[in-house]
């Protein structure tokens, strides 16, 4: 009895032993070049909104506000600005569309469409309009995309004024090409 316990002991020991030269093999440094450190931070910030099943990434340069179900981004130097919002927990593309052009020509006024065209955010389909005006500061202009997905309507607005830096627009193009839609998730209460 006493050498079956001896037996297993040392069987034990020997893979104890085994297992922490496997490990010392593969832990311990070889002449193998070390992989580049990551960087202390992303250029970019990435956000996620569950509750209204969008998500999207922006430049860290960019400054970011949410106020209810609206989240606007804004340039470095504040020549552009990049508007998302979720009007209507259904699909209703067409409608929010309209509702966007009445209140931005009020807003703008005096101000006229002067493009409407297919568009894209993301990897989805939207319906787009152009349009131009002014407010205090002087001329305005105003690109609107408006998606649907079986759950939700987005509306994506960008605003620049007259003449908006190149950095800017580029910017703008790729936060649109960032964003992704997902099945909304309820928040808990």
């Amino acid at each position: 009895m006493t050498a079956a316990l001896t037996r297993r002991r040392l069987g034990g020991a020997v893979l104890l032993l085994a297992g922490i030269v496997v490990a010392a093999i593969v832990l311990w440094p070889s002449g193998r070049a070390k992989a580049p450190p990551l960087p202390e931070r992303l250029p970019f910030r990435i956000v996620s909104v569950p509750p209204l099943g969008l998500g999207f990434a922006y430049p860290r340069s960019w400054d970011r506000s949410v106020q209810g179900q609206v989240i606007t981004l804004s340039s470095r130097d504040q020549s552009t600005l990049v508007i998302f919002s979720s009007p209507l927990a259904r699909p209703a593309r067409e409608r929010v569309k309209d509702e966007a052009q009445r209140a931005l020509r009020k807003r703008f006024a005096p101000a006229e469409v002067v493009r409407e065209s297919p568009g894209t955010i993301g990897n989805r389909s939207a319906a787009s309009f152009e349009l131009r005006g002014r407010d205090r500061s002087g001329a305005v202009r105003a690109l609107v995309l408006v998606s649907s997905t079986p759950y939700r309507t987005y509306a994506v607005t960008i605003l620049t004024g007259a003449r908006p830096s190149a950095q800017g627009l580029r910017e703008a193009r790729q936060i649109l090409g960032t964003v992704r839609f997902s099945r909304p998730l309820r928040s808990r209460r």
